[in-house]
């Protein structure tokens, strides 16, 4: 269906750095969505339906997409929609399509809310997306006997390392529903009975939620606790992740494995695979135990910030330590 869909993109003329939006929660709608942007060559930009309309009408207009694609939403604009609920969508060839995207063409651009009041559409490219899967793939030895819990709205980046380390590892994916996100309960009931043994989640919910049967578990998003993590021992392995979005998802990682000593305060860790991270007080690098400014080197800086290019000047500047951009 992924492959139908894309099809159905490039007769429209989606074709590499183009964006197509994406207006559906529905869990297997979701996915081909992404995967048939992605086979057309495109670059998908994920909009909640629920958003006020001038929030959708911004992000439609700053992101000026080739298409956009929905499943069973009315939505008013002069831009070619295609319904993911329509059948005749899948009526063409479900061949794969030839491949087009090189590492350096755009996967996604995700908006974050941003200080100035608009949304900012951070630009990602697939170079970044592929060394974030090979890293969560490789440092959780995820295979095809795991079940990895997509709990993320896919607005939200923290989707993009759920599914691809569900999705091209061989894995299952298990999609949460919106209504399971407020429902602690619900949620530990999901993910006993459905045998999840990887999930990423936000500290503070992790904090509510009862759960067995998880091999990995991975929070992001805000700051850990020792508490968190004393309270959830019986799981192996626990990893604190932390990442910007402007960084693809993330910089840095501390694992905790069962029986070995807890710090006080839970570390943000060390890089991911083929990144740097560096502390800085203006243009010195700081000493140990020095407070600086956290800044990031290496595969996976986005390209920008869309449309605004004196913000992307001021925040991605050339790496003054080593190669390419901090």
């Amino acid at each position: 269906k992924a492959n139908q869909v894309a099809y159905k993109l490039r007769e429209i003329g989606v074709k590499q750095d183009d964006f197509v939006a994406m207006l559906t929660e529905r869990s297997l709608e979701m996915i081909i969505g992404i995967y048939g942007i992605i086979k057309a060559g495109g670059a998908y930009v994920p909009i909640d339906p629920t958003y006020p309309e001038d929030r959708i009408a911004y992000m439609l207009g700053d992101s000026a997409p080739k298409a956009v694609l929905v499943y069973k939403a009315d939505i008013q604009t002069n831009i070619p929609v295609i319904d993911l609920a329509d059948s005749e969508v899948y009526s063409g060839t479900s061949e794969n399509p030839e491949r087009v995207n090189m590492p350096e063409d755009l996967i996604y651009c995700i908006y974050t809310s941003g200080t100035t009041g608009k949304p900012k559409g951070v630009m990602i490219e697939h170079a970044g997306v592929n060394n974030l899967s090979r890293f969560y793939i490789d440092e959780h030895q995820v295979n095809e006997e795991d079940k990895v819990l997509m709990f993320a709205n896919y607005i939200f980046d923290a989707s993009v390392t759920e599914i691809v380390t569900g999705l091209l590892s061989g894995a299952q994916l298990h999609i949460a529903s919106s209504d399971l996100r407020g429902d602690t309960i619900g949620l530990a009931k999901y993910i006993t009975e459905r045998g999840i043994t990887i999930a990423l989640l936000p500290p503070m919910f992790l904090a509510q939620l009862k759960v067995e049967g998880l091999r990995t578990v991975i929070t992001a998003g805000s700051e850990a606790s020792r508490r968190i993590i004393e309270e959830n021992t019986h799981i192996p392995v626990y990893s604190n992740d932390y990442g910007p979005t402007e960084g693809t998802v993330c910089a840095t990682f501390w694992k905790y494995e069962s029986g070995t000593p807890l710090p006080e305060r839970i570390p943000i860790g060390k890089p991911i695979s083929n990144k740097k991270i560096y502390i800085v007080n203006g243009n010195t690098l700081c000493g140990l135990g020095m407070p600086g400014e956290l800044c990031i080197a290496g595969d996976g800086l986005a390209r920008g910030y869309l449309n605004m290019p004196e913000l992307t000047a001021e925040k991605f500047v050339k790496n003054p330590y080593g190669e390419g951009r901090m």
